[in-house]
């Protein structure tokens, strides 16, 4: 008999909310008219590396990015080709910037609104015992 999970509730709500998240994250590498397809967890995350980069004012290189996500340089260039392709990224003196179009956007914003106010509707009270 298996181990019963603890705090399952908890797990089970982030779990679903990074589910979610991943899936919403690659919605938006995709471009706008097309449905995406197979999802590619690491491209997204590329994907969002590049997009904090851009909004902490700090855009990354491609080995940064690699750094910031502990994945191999190879395959951080072989997804930010992708994502250039795509019109998601633009590449400005070897730095990673969402397209102009894109950073005045905010694709999708009500699914992420949606999905983290679902998730942390659930974890909320797990969260409050944990300040007392």
């Amino acid at each position: 008999m298996p181990i019963p999970l603890r705090l399952s509730q908890a797990r089970r709500a982030l779990a679903e909310m990074f589910i979610d998240l991943c899936l919403a994250f690659h919605a938006t590498t995709v471009p706008l008219d097309q449905e995406p397809g197979e999802t590619d967890a690491n491209r997204a995350l590329v994907a969002v590396a590049a997009m904090l980069g851009h909004a902490e004012g700090r855009p990354m290189n491609a080995s940064e990015i690699a750094v910031r996500l502990r994945m191999p340089r190879t395959s951080v260039m072989r997804r930010l080709k992708v994502l250039r392709e795509q019109g998601l990224l633009q590449r400005i003196k070897g730095r990673y910037y969402l397209e102009p179009h894109r950073a005045a956007q905010v694709p999708h914003r009500d699914i992420f609104t949606l999905i983290l106010a679902r998730g942390f509707k659930e974890i909320a009270p797990i969260l409050s015992e944990m300040d007392s």
